[in-house]
């Protein structure tokens, strides 16, 4: 992992072969900050806490469609 610090307006480049993703710090106040970001078309950027909520929800949706199998195959009936 590279850390890095940045001041306002400062950024960094990740270059790629499709493009370069630009990311650079907009404002900083009470631990919180604001980050603009700059990618090719074809990058889909999204929160991480998004993505965790939508993969926990998927597993659940897998969970509740497992026992409606299970009781569609009448496995777990004596």
């Amino acid at each position: 992992m590279l850390v890095l610090s940045r001041k306002k307006n400062e950024g960094i480049i990740i270059k790629g072969k499709d493009g370069d993703i630009r990311i650079f710090l907009i404002d900083s106040e009470r631990g919180r900050v604001r980050l603009g970001i700059e990618a090719p078309k074809g990058y889909t950027i999204v929160r991480e806490e998004l993505l965790t909520e939508i993969e926990g929800a998927n597993r659940m949706s897998a969970l509740k469609d497992m026992e409606k199998i299970k009781r569609f195959i009448g496995e777990g009936n004596s």
